[in-house]
């Protein structure tokens, strides 16, 4: 199963999708958080901080795999349930990783995330919407429409589709009925 999630940036993504995740779990399969994001500053540390925190006091057992590029290297199980922390970071990391095309970075993580997702029980890909302002930069265009073709190829290959608005998860697409 592929869920995609996706809201404002502190919406309350993260938390659902972790939510979702544990409700998710087989019994005999993992809880995987795929974090894509990298150590850059005092607020990525912080962020960092409250998310491990977060999971470590949610009374269940995550396995961290620590992934900014090449999300389809992580070693999954049939039954572990996957979520993947987030999409917007990870691209950020293909993205600057190599001088190559906005969209072959973006056609990697497609491929990366469909690929987990034939290999796992579940996969949860969290990521942000963007603003609708014109980008200033030639290259934070290019980041945008690259982050809008993952995002159009993820949830049409999705079974679900859910956006997160001060909390609260808004269904889009699919039935999921473990969201409180």
């Amino acid at each position: 199963m592929l869920i995609f999630i996706s809201g404002g940036v502190r919406s309350g993504k993260s938390g659902v999708a972790e939510q979702l995740a544990a409700r998710f779990a087989h019994l005999e399969g993992r809880l995987v958080y795929a974090a894509c994001g990298s150590r850059t500053d005092a607020e990525m540390d912080e962020r960092i901080f409250y998310h491990r925190a977060r999971r470590e006091n949610s009374g269940h057992s995550w396995t961290t795999v620590e992934q900014s590029v090449d999300i389809a290297h992580i070693n999954v199980h049939p039954n572990d349930t996957v979520l993947i922390d987030c999409v917007t970071t990870l691209l950020a990391g293909e993205y600057f990783r190599e001088d190559k095309p906005a969209f072959e970075a973006g056609s990697r993580i497609v491929d990366g995330i469909l690929d987990l997702a034939k290999r796992a029980g579940t996969v949860i890909a969290v990521s942000n919407e963007l603003s609708f302002e014109t980008p200033s930069t030639e290259l934070t265009a290019d980041y945008m429409k690259t982050l809008g073709f993952i995002h159009q190829k993820i949830v049409k290959e999705s079974d679900a589709a859910i956006l997160v608005e001060h909390g609260i998860p808004v269904i889009k697409k699919g039935v999921v009925t473990c969201v409180e």
